[in-house]
């Protein structure tokens, strides 16, 4: 059995589907003896640091080594460092590895080759249509494929003797507004157009037609415009778009086959190629393609966004339905029936436990994982509920369907803290609904919500614990007496119930202080404390009255009961060679005395208790 791990990063907030599927065409078409293991963030799209540190941790759940082989897209992480530890961790591993779209030294490469198309653009564009200046619309300039588009570029205005300076090359995103924001700066400033924009994908080109479309320009009357990966877009838009066709799925396929020859022990070359082919149409001024059945397309799109306004409602239901449960524990039970609902392969949430419990000074892993804390919350398997004790037994799960199987796992996270990951066996669903990211932001929300509002509970706790505590011995202060206590003693004394009130006094505690100093003396007084609190009825409680006296209340209480429970506390006092005086009364319900009334009751009773002992 060959374990291949696929490490990558969605666009946005879509998941690359296209690598995961080509690799799994192959695996299933050949019957091979292999499993898939995906490692999928969204560590590009938000401009909270934090938050993308989150999704790139993902990277540190699979041990390397544990794989035969490694596919990783890199092209989509913008952070520099986590690039290079990425690029270095798979070095390190010793594993044969593909890298689709991006060049690294020790790595073997799969993808387009970037520049041919370009080229062919070029002379296109410069030999039929007979531009003389031009304009490379660019996306990010630290991207792999957009820097090799713009070298291609370069390359070809150095073969017409034209300059950079009279035709540039722009940078900015791989989006629509990029396009946009081009068109409108040469609008703006009166800048005038170049015969075409040489767009690095179709974004930007539709983004260019668009803004020139609203300005009252026309493409391609006034100037040229192309764009690059046959985005349905592009195929679609009016004008039709000159773009460049590659069958993403065959890259994933291809990058198999490299690591299978490795395994196999054959020679490759450092450099796999798959075909790309430039669609000349009405944008650059050549007749529409003819690619596209109009009637058909738009059929496909009203049915898809029927299909996409059922997922949109159902995840909205879901998340109002998550949101408004009141413990994590609930939550996950609500997550658990929907996915049971859409009758799924394998579903599964592993997080760290102590997001149940938590407190101001809980934190979590900001690199890597806390991995004993770890437990299954939620398991789904072929649409019905399931459970595992242990992560290990997931993982024994996991070990005995391995065959033609693909594992997809995503990190859950607040913040840049790591607190889990969500695993999907077999996610066919995502080849049709890609936002993946949108399913789980609202409900990963909510978890954090929940879990800041009950450390802020629990943080209230603690505060009323530390005013309500006695802080050496721990049992309650006078101030809960009052606070706490009183109003129950009330309440339930007029309804009849019986109250026992004991007073304690530590026999000769000055002596022992001044004798044996104060931590002997904070000694018995804990001893005290933890006797008392041990043997008080149920119901009951203990509070430390002041210095070295405690009482000790109990509902339900009778004569036995009171003899019961000093036998108790003085017995096992004295075998710790502690001695006490204590007194004690019981309420009654035909009087009208006040819990202070009793207590002082108790409190003479406790003076009679020490006189008896000279």
């Amino acid at each position: 059995m060959k374990k291949i791990a696929l490490l990558t990063d969605g666009w946005r907030k879509f998941i690359v589907y296209a690598w995961a599927e080509g690799i799994m065409r192959k695996i299933r078409k050949e019957n091979l003896d292999m499993v898939l293991f995906q490692f999928n963030c969204f560590g590009n799209w938000s401009s909270d640091r934090e938050n993308n540190q989150g999704e790139y941790n993902i990277f540190n759940l699979p041990d390397l080594t544990a794989y035969d082989g490694i596919v990783i897209d890199a092209n989509n992480i913008t952070d520099y460092e986590v690039l290079q530890k990425l690029i270095r961790m798979v070095r390190e591993s010793g594993k044969p590895a593909v890298s689709i779209g991006h060049e690294f030294p020790g790595l073997y490469y799969v993808g387009i080759d970037n520049r041919k198309p370009i080229e062919e653009i070029m002379d296109h564009l410069y030999n039929v249509h007979n531009c003389r200046s031009f304009v490379f619309a660019g996306g990010p300039g630290d991207n792999f494929e957009n820097r090799q588009r713009a070298e291609s570029y370069l390359d070809c205005l150095q073969k017409y003797q034209l300059t950079e300076l009279n035709n540039p090359v722009l940078y900015g995103d791989y989006e629509f507004a990029t396009g946009v924001r081009y068109m409108n700066d040469y609008i703006k400033n009166h800048k005038p157009f170049p015969d075409v924009f040489v767009c690095s994908n179709d974004n930007i080109a539709t983004g260019i037609c668009r803004t020139a479309e609203l300005n009252g320009y026309h493409v391609p009357g006034d100037f040229l415009v192309t764009g690059f990966d046959n985005l349905e877009k592009a195929r679609n838009y009016l004008p039709q778009i000159t773009t460049v066709n590659m069958d993403r799925e065959l890259i994933g396929e291809r990058a198999l086959e490299i690591l299978i020859d490795l395994w196999e022990g054959r020679e490759v070359s450092s450099h796999t190629y798959t075909d790309a082919n430039v669609i000349f149409a009405e944008s650059c001024g050549c007749p529409n393609s003819g690619m596209v059945d109009y009637r058909n397309y738009l059929k496909s799109v009203i049915d898809s966004n029927c299909a996409k306004e059922v997922f949109d409602n159902e995840i909205a239901c879901l998340e109002r339905d998550v949101l408004k449960e009141p413990t994590m524990h609930d939550m996950f039970d609500t997550i658990e029936k929907y996915m049971c609902s859409k009758n799924v392969e394998g579903f599964f949430a592993v997080v760290d436990e102590r997001i149940f419990e938590p407190y101001m000074s809980t934190h979590f892993p900001t690199e890597g994982y806390s991995r004993p804390d770890l437990k299954v919350q939620l398991a789904v398997c072929n649409g019905k509920r399931t459970s595992f004790e242990s992560v290990e037994d997931l993982i024994g799960y996991i070990d005995h369907n391995l065959k033609g199987v693909h594992y997809l796992f995503n990190p859950i996270h607040f913040g840049n803290e790591a607190v889990g990951y969500t695993l999907h066996k077999n996610p066919v669903f995502l080849y049709e609904w890609s936002n993946l990211l949108d399913m789980q932001e609202g409900i990963i929300e909510g978890f954090k919500n929940l879990f800041h509002k009950k450390q802020l509970t629990n943080a209230m706790k603690q505060l009323e614990d530390v005013y309500n505590k006695d802080q050496l011995t721990g049992v309650f202060n006078r101030i809960a007496l009052t606070d706490i206590v009183e109003s129950r003693f009330n309440r339930e004394r007029a309804r009849g119930i019986i109250w026992g009130v004991v007073f304690v006094d530590a026999d000769n505690f000055k002596t022992l202080n001044d004798r044996y100093g104060h931590e002997y003396g904070d000694k018995v007084l804990k001893i005290i404390a933890k006797t008392m609190k041990k043997h008080v009825p149920e119901g009951g409680d203990v509070f430390r009255f002041g210095g070295d006296e405690f009482v000790a209340l109990f509902p339900n209480a009778s004569r036995g009961v009171l003899k019961s429970y000093r036998e108790k506390v003085v017995s096992e006092l004295e075998q710790n060679d502690t001695a006490i005086s204590m007194g004690s009364c019981l309420t009654n319900m035909n009087m009208t005395l006040t819990l202070a009334d009793y207590i002082s009751a108790a409190d003479g009773s406790m003076y009679l208790d020490k006189n008896d002992k000279g």
